[in-house]
């Protein structure tokens, strides 16, 4: 395998950390979650499908609820709140990402010496 292939099979590890995060800042619906993470993350795009399978996911474990509501142009939209249990899994999420990003500086370091060798 590539290592450009292997990079871009790992992007999406943190979007369901990144789909709760959004959803604790505001409730909404999946595709304000898309349009809120092009404007966080441009280079990190979502993909529609992970979205809506991490919220059936979501929904299904408790982490967050849902309620149809009327939109003053188009339909009506499915906007998803936070729950208690979806902050203790949010603040799960945190810790790995700290923990990922620990390791992540210690590679830097690592291949920074590299360079002075």
């Amino acid at each position: 395998m590539s290592i450009k292939k292997r990079g871009k099979k790992k992007r999406g590890r943190f979007a369901p950390a990144f789909i709760l995060l959004m959803i604790a800042t505001e409730p909404t619906h999946g595709l304000g979650i898309l349009q809120k993470m092009d404007t966080l993350v441009p280079t990190h795009r979502l993909d529609t499908a992970v979205i809506y399978r991490s919220l059936k996911e979501f929904e299904e474990m408790g982490c967050i609820t849902s309620d149809w509501t009327d939109s003053e142009a188009g339909p009506k939209k499915k906007v998803y709140s936070l729950t208690s249990k979806g902050r203790e899994v949010l603040s799960e999420f945190k810790d790995e990402v700290e923990h990922s990003l620990n390791n992540l500086q210690i590679f830097i370091k690592q291949y920074d010496g590299l360079e002075e060798n």
